[in-house]
């Protein structure tokens, strides 16, 4: 038996992708070459601007079961 899967609300899949990059960074502190503060942020800023995009395309283009 099929179930439907309610869909994820923005906010929580902008923090993953937040976490994403956290974990980035940890793997890159640990390499030749790790990122320095100013590209983390960028990283960060660069999500939470997508998420800012998409949540402003959803409100312009309502979504609904009519």
């Amino acid at each position: 038996m099929a179930t439907v899967a309610e869909p994820r609300p923005l906010a929580d899949l902008e923090m993953d992708s937040v976490l994403a990059v956290e974990a980035a960074w940890e793997r890159r502190s640990h390499g030749r070459k790790p990122w320095t503060t100013a590209e983390y942020l960028d990283a960060v800023d660069a999500v939470h601007a997508r998420y800012r995009l998409r949540r402003e395309w959803l409100r312009t283009h309502r979504q609904g079961v009519s």
